[in-house]
């Protein structure tokens, strides 16, 4: 009795011990995850997205952000002290080249010219008398009427008359100059700012505010920066006649003006790893403003066929960008393979390669993050690739 007993306890411990084996069993196979194993089970087809890439014309493009800034820009400033007594335009208006802005109290210059003017006309008349006494000396000394000496220093009073007029002459110039610094003018043609200083205020040469700053607008400026990897591009574009140019509305997009590329710096800048670059713009009705921010786009290189893919079918890889291409199998379906991808450029919410694929190839573009090497796929839609909208990117070609 007591064997029987014992024998149906070992009995009972096997059993459960069993069951548990087959516990772990079911559940390390029943989590639905592909482990490799021979009795694992399959990853089943995702329902995916694909359309069949194919050939675009694309030329390599330079999208960056770019400055405004005035062709020229000068603060102007007194160079004569005085008080202002007219201002002779309005803050914010055109001027052309030339034009008077300011005009200071100008009676003490001109009370110094007239001064200036008197004395020229005193050593002009000192000089023609020394000259007649020189003549006359001349005259005499051959009769001997008058000694070699005197004639020696009616002649010498003669050129020192004559050198006194250059030395008034100069002094007149410079009275003149200093009358002249009392009218203040524009020194180039464009939009005045705002006044520094009224009717009324008393200024200095040395003063540190301008009465005035004139922006030039036409042509204006727009300054960005072009990558490194880009100069040698951006340098053909400039020695060929500075190519097309395009600013844009940022939140638009909508092209505001068309430039052509004019200056690249001559080193590249370690700090930002780039080399500045400066477009020209007319800038007709004023469009772009000084200090302004715009998208400037310009093609690095002539157009040629690449294939044209949606932002979104392109991942970042760990060693390159890469697309899930579609395998074709029977049905409307097939395997997924990581296919490592060259890109060329990109413009307008699409990616164009430079390798990687043929035209016709199928690329997923949706459900990226759920897919693995090999899986199996399901196309939307009736046996056919569905094009999928592309959110739209910006970045340099």
């Amino acid at each position: 009795m007591i064997m029987n007993m014992t024998l149906s306890r070992r009995g009972g411990a096997v059993a459960i011990s069993a069951l548990v084996a087959v516990s772990l069993v079911a559940c390390s196979s029943g989590d639905g995850e592909d482990t490799g194993g021979p009795g694992a089970r399959k990853r089943p087809p995702q329902l995916v997205a694909a359309q069949a890439v194919g050939m675009e014309d694309f030329a390599p493009t330079l999208q960056a952000l770019g400055t405004v800034t005035p062709s020229q820009s000068v603060a102007v400033r007194p160079r004569a002290d005085g008080e202002i007594v007219s201002v002779a335009f309005t803050e914010g208006a055109n001027v052309r080249a030339g034009q008077v802005l300011f005009r200071l109290d100008s009676r003490q210059a001109r009370a110094a010219v007239a001064q200036a003017e008197g004395e020229l006309k005193g050593a002009i008349a000192a000089e023609r008398r020394a000259t007649l006494d020189y003549n006359r000396a001349e005259t005499l000394v051959t009769k001997g009427f008058v000694s070699a000496a005197a004639r020696d220093l009616a002649r010498a009073n003669a050129w020192s008359a004559r050198s006194n007029i250059d030395t008034v002459r100069a002094q007149l110039d410079a009275a003149r100059v200093q009358l002249s610094f009392l009218t203040v003018t524009a020194p180039i043609s464009g939009r005045t700012g705002e006044l520094g200083f009224r009717r009324g205020a008393n200024v200095r040469q040395g003063d540190t505010a301008p009465l005035v700053t004139i922006n030039q607008l036409s042509p204006i400026h727009v300054r960005f920066l072009v990558p490194a990897d880009n100069v040698q591009q951006a340098r053909a574009v400039l020695g060929s006649g500075g190519g097309t140019v395009l600013a844009k509305d940022r939140q638009s997009g909508k092209v505001l003006a068309t430039g052509r590329l004019v200056f690249l710096d001559n080193n590249i800048d370690p700090g930002n790893g780039g080399i500045a670059a400066r477009a020209e713009f007319r800038n007709d009705g004023d469009v772009l403003w000084p200090g302004g921010i715009v998208d400037v786009e310009f093609p690095l290189g002539a157009a040629s066929p690449h294939i044209a893919l949606p932002e979104g079918a392109v991942q970042t890889g760990r060693d390159a960008p890469f697309v899930w291409a579609v395998a074709s199998g029977k049905g409307p379906g097939g395997k997924v393979q990581m296919r490592n991808v060259e890109i060329a450029g990109r413009l307008g919410g699409k990616v164009y390669l430079a390798s990687g694929l043929k035209p016709g190839e199928q690329v997923v573009v949706d459900a990226l993050a759920r897919l693995r090497d090999g899986d199996a796929v399901r196309l939307k839609g009736p046996g056919k690739p569905r094009v999928a909208s592309s959110a739209g990117g910006r970045s340099a070609g």
